[in-house]
């Protein structure tokens, strides 16, 4: 769907991305214009798990964090590939708003069906307390109604 190769400010029109230069050139003392802009000269595929985290919590390429993180679980055929980030990845997930995940619906379907036949949640004891355990159950739940 996205070329993972594809610098972000490639996603950009000429317009937006002078907001974003501007933006850091005005507020260079704030970390986030900073960040912001740094962003833009990554592929999605550079983005750390973090970044694509804070896109969507700064709802900056929210649609390029959606499609990357769906992508990252897909390849790993677990959505714990992340280590400690799982459950954080998989809570910014369930905030975007339903329209940006239909557009994901047949892998959201697929990971979603992964985590229930394999059973993933139960086998996460080794890192995950069982209040986690439901709080992460309630964000594939959050996720199944807004794709459904």
């Amino acid at each position: 769907m996205y070329d993972r190769k594809k610098k972000l400010k490639e996603f950009l029109t000429s317009e937006e991305y002078e907001v974003v230069v501007k933006s850091a050139a005005h507020f260079s003392d704030m970390p986030l214009p900073i960040w912001h802009l740094e962003l833009t000269e990554k592929c999605l595929s550079e983005l750390s798990n973090f970044d694509l985290i804070r896109c969507i919590r700064q709802d900056v390429f929210t649609n390029l964090a959606t499609y990357e993180i769906i992508e990252r679980i897909d390849e790993n055929n677990t959505p714990f590939y992340a280590d400690i980030d799982s459950i954080e990845l998989m809570d910014k997930l369930s905030s975007v708003n339903a329209e940006i995940l239909s557009t994901h619906k047949d892998k959201l379907n697929k990971i979603i069906k992964n985590i229930m036949e394999k059973k993933l949640i139960d086998t996460a004891d080794v890192w995950m307390f069982d209040e986690q355990k439901e709080t992460y159950c309630g964000y594939v739940d959050q996720i199944k109604r807004k794709i459904q």
